[in-house]
C-alpha cells in the first residue's frame, strides 16, 4: 500500500484540480431561467408598452442567449416580438458586463418603428447587471438604478 500511496495520493488531486477547474471556468455562471416583464412608457402623449417572455439560457462558460418572445403596443396598435440576443459576459461578484454580440430577429418578429427597437437591446450594446439569489429558484436581475425582473428557475 505504501508503495502506490503516492500514486494514489497524486491522482486525488489531480482530480480535486480538475473539479475546482470546471467550477471556475467552465460552468455557466447565470441561471437558467424565465421572466415575465410589462413595461409601460409613455411618449408626447401616447402610450407604447410591452409583454415579453423572457428566457435567460447558459450557452458556454462565458455566454449567454436571452430569447424574447412577447407582444409590444402602441394604441390599437400591436407588434409581435420574437429575437434571440447572443451575449458574451464577464462576472466580478454579483456584478456582470454583459456585451450583445447579435440580435436575431426570428421571422414572425415583427417590430419595424424605430420607437421599439431603440427599447431593445442593439448589437454592441454594453450592459451592466447584477444578479442576487433570492432564494433557491429565485434571482433578482437589476441595473445600476432599479430592479429590473424576478427570474425563477424552472
Amino acid at each position: 500500500m505504501k508503495r502506490y500511496g503516492y500514486a494514489i495520493a497524486a491522482l486525488l488531486a489531480m482530480g480535486c484540480c480538475a473539479v475546482a477547474g470546471y467550477f471556475l471556468f467552465f460552468r455557466p455562471q447565470i441561471p437558467e431561467c424565465r421572466a415575465v416583464e410589462h413595461v409601460t412608457d409613455n411618449i408626447a402623449g401616447r402610450s407604447i408598452g410591452r409583454i415579453v417572455l423572457i428566457n435567460v439560457v447558459p450557452d458556454g462558460p462565458r455566454r449567454i442567449n436571452i430569447l424574447l418572445n412577447g407582444r409590444a403596443y402602441d394604441g390599437k396598435d400591436h407588434y409581435v416580438i420574437s429575437r434571440t440576443l447572443v451575449m458574451d459576459y464577464r462576472r466580478q461578484g454579483n456584478n456582470y458586463t454583459l456585451w450583445v454580440k447579435e440580435n436575431i430577429k426570428k421571422p414572425h418578429d415583427s417590430i419595424r418603428l424605430e420607437d421599439f427597437n431603440r427599447r431593445l437591446p442593439v448589437e454592441g450594446m454594453q450592459i451592466h447587471w447584477r444578479i442576487e439569489q433570492i432564494d433557491s429558484r429565485h434571482f433578482l436581475f437589476a441595473d445600476n438604478h432599479a430592479p429590473l425582473f424576478v427570474c425563477a428557475t424552472p
